[in-house]
């Protein structure tokens, strides 16, 4: 134990604590204690059972990866570089796939991890001026690979696992990070799941950010909620001769 906590630069006793559950590790610490043992922010929060049957049984025995997950681990891990720039807080916006006519936002973190660009979105479904409702909350882990000058999303819905979502983006061209525009695909909140496609904008917030205020303001908008030029950018209209489905660039 002494080693190994010599090794990460933790005081034994902090870590004495966190492991007896009486303290929880900052920020800093808790990836640390990740990067070291090599796994995902989100997998040491697992509830023991979840992480016993998901992470260890998974790497039990260490037994080699298929050859998509070879690929997948090598992309996202050369990726990292070109898309350290992004790294920081974002509100994203979309027509929500759930409720036709309302705009849903919620927050996303891309973040640097052992393997790559990783990223955690939250979500809060109420709507922006309800009281008293009822909050439903949501949150997706995710990575992030850049392709041929496009940024690849993907994440799962990790509080129920029954969702995936994809998104792709352009980048950004200007010097100072504002926006970043896509696409992304999904599937309804509602019983009947509906596999969707909307415009997506990304909003930069910066690399740090107030989480309880910048959160409080995610759910659902009315379309005069919004601000013109966010809607303009995620109208979801085409005209009639355009085969496709295109994201709309900067």
């Amino acid at each position: 134990m002494a080693q190994v906590c010599q090794k990460m630069g933790i005081n034994r006793t902090q870590f004495n604590k966190y492991l007896s559950g009486k303290v929880h590790p900052s920020k800093a610490n808790l990836r640390l204690i990740c990067d070291f043992f090599g796994v995902e922010e989100f997998e040491i929060l697992m509830p023991h059972e979840q992480f016993t049957k998901q992470v260890i049984a998974a790497r039990a025995g260490n037994a080699p990866q298929d050859g998509y997950s070879r690929k997948m681990a090598e992309l996202r891990s050369r990726s990292r570089p070109s898309l350290e720039r992004y790294l920081g807080w974002y509100h994203e916006y979309y027509y929500s796939l759930g409720y036709p006519g309302r705009i849903f936002r919620s927050l996303i973190q891309l973040s640097t991890s052992k393997q790559g660009i990783a990223y955690t979105r939250y979500e809060r479904l109420i709507g922006a001026g309800a009281r008293g409702e009822k909050v439903t909350h949501c949150r997706y882990h995710g990575i992030a690979v850049n392709l041929c000058d496009r940024i690849f999303l993907m994440d799962y819905e990790a509080l129920t696992e029954n969702e995936i979502t994809q998104t792709v983006l352009f980048p950004s061209y200007k010097s100072q990070l504002r926006h970043l525009l896509g696409v992304k695909i999904g599937v309804s909140s509602k019983s009947h799941r509906t596999p969707a496609c909307t415009r997506v904008l990304y909003d930069y917030l910066g690399d740090s950010i107030d989480f309880k205020k910048q959160f409080r303001v995610c759910g659902l908008y009315e379309e005069a909620e919004v601000d013109g030029r966010i809607r303009a950018a995620i109208d979801n209209r085409r005209a009639v001769d355009e085969p496709l489905f295109l994201a709309i660039g900067e």
